[in-house]
């Protein structure tokens, strides 16, 4: 399906910073608003997002800013590499050996891309956590005595594919913002419950993608190995 064999040895990146995307300049608190100064002082925009709900200094209004943004991936990352030893020792308990490494389905490539933002900005997804990450094996013993499937490195095919399928979820979701009225010029077709419904439905249609396409990569590279 993917076109790529297994090849032991190789592995993803599972650390190091991710590129920065572009946000609006930090305010005075040191904070970039979720929502842009002139959108606020805008007579018609500005009195829409409060009646909404939303507010400048309010959390939900507010996007992390960059040292916080790599303090959270650091968390993750240190998060994702204590389960992966964990994952090793129980495994090695059990079959007396087991060095997997993991994959990400959404992989570096997407996180450090210009859509990116998109996942973690808004909706608050980080790559390192477990519903992006497979546990496979790094050299052929492992496949033998766990029954993992081999780690590919990476896998084209897949990338191409996630990529697709973000670009299409940043898409639905900027119509969702568009419907709401942030970046329109005036009035809302949904109140603030609906679209935080909405995001939520999104959120979890990308998580569940990411679980339909383990098995599917599972799968294709334990028929290749």
């Amino acid at each position: 399906m993917f076109e790529r064999r297994v090849v032991f040895g190789k592995k993803q990146a599972t650390s190091g910073d991710l590129k920065e995307p572009l946000r609006p300049a930090p305010g005075a608190d040191g904070a970039a608003p979720a929502f842009h100064r002139r959108q606020w002082e805008d007579p018609r925009i500005g009195p829409m997002l409060r009646d909404a709900g939303f507010a400048p200094d309010d959390a939900a209004s507010i996007v992390p800013t960059a040292d916080n943004r790599l303090a959270v991936f650091a968390a993750a990352n240190q998060r994702l590499q204590e389960r992966t030893e964990s994952f090793n020792r129980d495994m090695t308990a059990r079959h007396g050996y087991c060095h997997a490494l993991p994959f990400l389905v959404i992989d570096h490539k997407i996180w450090d891309g210009p859509h990116g933002a998109f996942l973690y900005t808004q909706m608050d997804l980080i790559g390192y956590d477990e519903w992006n990450v497979i546990m496979l094996a790094e050299d052929p013993q492992t496949t033998e005595a766990c029954g993992l499937a081999g780690h590919p490195g990476f896998l084209p095919a897949v990338t191409q594919l996630m990529t697709e399928h973000v670009i299409a979820w940043e898409a639905q979701h900027n119509a969702l913002l568009k419907t709401f009225g942030i970046t329109a010029s005036g009035g809302r077709d949904i109140s603030r419950e609906q679209y935080e419904m909405e995001k939520d439905t999104l959120r979890r249609e990308i998580i569940d993608k990411a679980g339909w396409m383990k098995l599917r990569i599972i799968d294709d590279l334990l028929r290749k190995s």
